[in-house]
């Protein structure tokens, strides 16, 4: 049986609900998961169970019609087998992954059919991205795209914050074998080519609901910068900060409520690689976080075929850990790695393994189970 040390070096597994092996719809393939998991020395799952809109566990907070597809609650059946280290000879721990604000290109989500349409993010020109296409640039966005084409919800809406710390709390309260949480796309969209906020143009950002944009303008006296409407460079700055705090209590509210059901609970977020990208064009503060105390764990995606590129990503990420937090747990940082880049090529991979490793990462998380499922070479980590 293989025990976990807290100061273990970490290999995570993120699991999605709907790639290619959907792997939740089925308790055979969940089963095969589990095993193969074990087998390969895997500590930590990353199971998708919310995603736009629906959820692969029983609740009625979402659209949970794909929690039946297994037979039984898959959520309950991965954790149930990841427990069983007499059976297949390990322990490891499952994180409930959760798409935060992202909602795919699914409209009819329920939330939006609770909340309203004001739920959804609009753009400084007022335009919601329910007005978008799904794929390809919006013809008004003067030469921008989406970064990651979809719908957003308004991290600026108490509604849709409360909605993603209800489903965080009914998770760890439903299941008390569950390690953790696990936060995506915990952020605003981003443009690209990047834009570096609202200070400059031109630009695409997003956060101009009617709603969101007079609780910033109550409470800082300042003005928004929306198209058309002249503002100061310092109401720039300040509708920005709003934003960022915006998300910034998405996570601090997941983290306090489900510290508060059990104090083991791990919260951890997937993250932007570049954590100067990630404050100033998508709002994701995640170092804040981790020094704040109320993120336990970043797992940088770091997603690039260069290898050399992604060692110095790796060593940067890793200056975020070097933080006094009033967290009892000091800060891990896991670098997630693109392993879908390199089912042809697995040395590539192993590459930016040890390169994680020698900048001194808590682990590495790949991404994701679906590209490997079928490919035995990729099963065949480093020694560690």
């Amino acid at each position: 049986m293989r025990l976990l040390a807290p100061k273990s070096f970490e290999i995570g597994l993120w699991v999605q609900a709907e790639g290619a092996n959907r792997t939740l719809d089925s308790a055979e393939k969940i089963k095969a998961l589990v095993k193969r998991a074990c087998t390969a020395g895997v500590t930590d799952i990353y199971a998708q169970v919310y995603r736009s809109g629906r959820a692969w566990f029983p609740t009625k907070l979402a659209d949970d019609s794909p929690a039946n597809r297994a037979g039984q609650d898959p959520l309950a059946l991965l954790i149930d087998l990841a427990s069983r280290d007499q059976e297949y000879g390990c322990t490891i721990r499952v994180h409930a992954w959760i798409n935060a604000f992202a909602l795919a290109r699914n409209k009819k989500a329920p939330i939006i059919r609770e909340l309203g349409a004001e739920a959804v993010l609009k753009d400084q020109y007022g335009r919601s991205l329910l007005e978008y296409p799904l794929s390809g640039k919006p013809a008004w966005a003067k030469g921008f795209g989406l970064g990651t084409p979809g719908i957003f919800l308004d991290p600026g809406h108490p509604g849709v914050r409360g909605r993603i710390i209800d489903i965080a709390a009914q998770l760890v309260r439903n299941y008390p074998r569950l390690a953790g949480i696990h936060l995506d796309f915990i952020r605003y969209p981003y443009a690209l080519p990047i834009s570096p906020g609202s200070r400059f143009s031109p630009r695409l950002d997003f956060g101009y609901n009617e709603a969101s944009v007079a609780r910033f303008e109550r409470k800082t006296q300042n003005t928004a910068p929306r198209t058309g409407v002249s503002v100061k460079r310092t109401d720039a700055a300040a509708w920005d900060a709003w934003r960022r705090k915006q998300v910034t209590a998405a996570v601090r509210g997941v983290h306090e409520t489900t510290r508060g059901l059990r104090k083991q609970v791990i919260v951890s977020a997937a993250v932007l690689p570049w954590a100067e990208r990630a404050y100033f064009s998508a709002f994701q503060d995640w170092r804040g976080w981790l020094k704040s105390g109320f993120l336990d764990k970043a797992v940088v995606m770091n997603y690039t075929g260069d290898v050399h590129l992604a060692a110095q990503i790796s060593r940067s990420a890793l200056a975020a850990r070097r933080v006094k937090t009033p967290n009892p747990r000091a800060p891990r940082v896991v670098i997630g790695l693109g392993a879908y880049l390199f089912t042809k090529n697995p040395a590539g991979l192993w590459r930016e393994w040890r390169a994680a490793r020698e900048a001194g990462a808590d682990g590495v998380a790949l991404f994701s189970y679906d590209q490997m499922v079928e490919n035995d070479a990729m099963w065949k980590f480093p020694v560690q």
